[in-house]
């Protein structure tokens, strides 16, 4: 009898989603599992590779619905999972977790996770919405379990009537991947020039500038208030849904500053005063545990995800989503109080450190791996 490691295949979309596994590789590789990540070629796949540890393989996949890009991608997964016959595959992130589920059911891998990062759906409207539905109720019965990444997401599965929510769970108090406080503290040390002219209070924003990021009300917001800067850090999305006022403003405004991608936003919170999050959706909204975790209170639409990485009160505000007058309101009441700021500061920033280490997630999504019905609590299954 000889130990074999078990075979973990783990799929995202897109490049720029390795991030949101930031760590766990590694970690579930020196755990003793034999790692494989199938993802778009990019940058930070082609990183990876370096690490021995860690098997990639690139599929090329298209972020939104492109038939004969799919069917090509489909075939493509399906020989993947046909090479390395995982013992266990997660899928996640909308199109790796639709070709995934779908190739981990046709070769017969036993255990099919789906990671929930969110529902896009809910901010589809028409025939969009319609086959985003079909989508999920698809991957998600494909599934043997499906591990949501928030609490209020399981809810809103339910209030949108798709089956199978038995399957789902949360591990610990919900996101992804938590926050590594180490490597967080160590790229909050780079070096970057202070943005604006001036040194009054600032408005900080971290992700995709788009329309459902709740955009358009925060610049209304802004417009509205007075003595303010508003730094904006990430890139408009090519289908942004923005008016072409909003786009200019966000230009042309002497006192915002539009950072364009940015690799490493940690050391940008350190330039902010408040941290604003206005979508009108999210799965967890890590960007709130970075904010806490740099000393900054929270501003956050009461939506899926958010209402999760938010505590109305103790580690910042929750605010009705798209209203332009709630964030105006609830800016104006931490610029006026700071002893409110750094109470909700502290709160947030404990809070993260107790619920929402990376360590604990990872520990957490091993023992996930592991209750597969085997007898010995091992990364090694036997082979006699």
């Amino acid at each position: 009898m000889e130990l074999v490691m078990t075979k973990l295949l783990i799929a995202v979309t897109a490049d720029i989603s390795v991030r949101l596994l930031n760590g766990q590789l590694e970690y579930l590789a020196q755990q003793g599992f034999d790692v494989h990540l199938v993802v778009s070629k990019g940058p930070s796949s082609e990183e990876l590779k370096k690490n021995r540890r860690i098997t990639v393989h690139h599929v090329e996949m298209a972020r939104e619905i492109s038939v004969l890009k799919d069917i090509k991608a489909l075939i493509q997964m399906i020989l993947v999972f046909r090479k390395v016959r995982p013992d266990i595959a997660n899928v996640g992130t909308p199109k790796a977790a639709l070709l995934g589920s779908i190739a981990a059911f046709l070769m017969k891998t036993k255990t099919r996770i789906y990671t929930l990062r969110g529902l896009r759906m809910e901010t589809a409207t028409g025939n969009l919405r319609k086959i985003l539905w079909l989508m999920e109720q698809l991957i998600i019965g494909l599934s043997t379990q499906v591990i949501a990444i928030s609490p209020s997401l399981i809810t809103k599965c339910k209030e949108l009537r798709i089956q199978g929510t038995s399957k789902m769970r949360v591990l610990g108090k919900g996101s992804s991947n938590g926050i590594h406080l180490g490597d967080f503290a160590a790229k909050s040390q780079e070096t970057i020039a202070y943005p604006f002219n001036n040194q009054q209070f600032v408005i900080g924003f971290t992700g995709r500038i788009t329309k459902d990021k709740g955009i358009e009300e925060l610049i209304t917001a802004f417009l509205q208030s007075e003595n303010l800067n508003l730094l904006l850090v990430g890139d408009f999305e090519e289908q942004h849904g923005l008016k072409k006022t909003t786009v200019d403003t966000i230009r042309n405004h002497p006192n915002i500053r539009v950072t364009g991608f940015i690799p490493n936003p940690a050391p940008y919170y350190k330039m902010m005063d408040v941290f604003v999050i206005p979508s009108y959706r999210e799965g967890f909204s890590n960007v709130c545990l970075e904010a806490a975790v740099a000393g900054l209170p929270v501003i956050g639409t009461d939506v899926t995800g958010i209402k999760d990485a938010i505590v109305d009160g103790v580690t910042g505000i929750l605010i009705p989503a798209k209203s332009a007058t709630a964030i105006q309101t609830a800016i104006q009441t931490l610029q006026q109080d700071q002893v409110l700021r750094e109470a909700y500061a502290f709160n947030g920033k404990k809070r993260v450190i107790l619920d929402f280490q990376s360590e604990h997630m990872w520990q957490r999504m091993k023992e996930t791996y592991l209750e597969r019905g085997e007898k010995h609590v091992s990364a090694y299954k036997t082979n006699s």
